[in-house]
């Protein structure tokens, strides 16, 4: 038996609270090198960030949590 993953698109925004744009540089960095996993469109205009997650919901959950993580130290 063959069981498909449900597959989605879930969108989060952070704001860049630092006011510093070495800090947005660093959290981007960041998250290419931590989440592979999944395909990703961010877009960023002034203080805002807006990350689109595109494949499985376990693990855009797991990448949530990583990127919440990642937001709290750089941003």
């Amino acid at each position: 038996m063959i069981t498909l993953k449900k597959v989605g698109k879930k969108v989060i925004h952070f704001y860049n609270n630092s006011d510093s744009l070495e800090n947005v540089i660093k959290f981007l960095e960041s998250i290419q090198k931590k989440i592979n996993y999944l395909n990703l469109n961010i877009n960023v205009e002034g203080k805002s960030i807006k990350i689109t997650l595109f494949g499985s919901r376990d693990l855009q959950y797991l990448a949530t949590e990583r990127l919440k993580d990642l937001a709290n130290q750089f941003l």
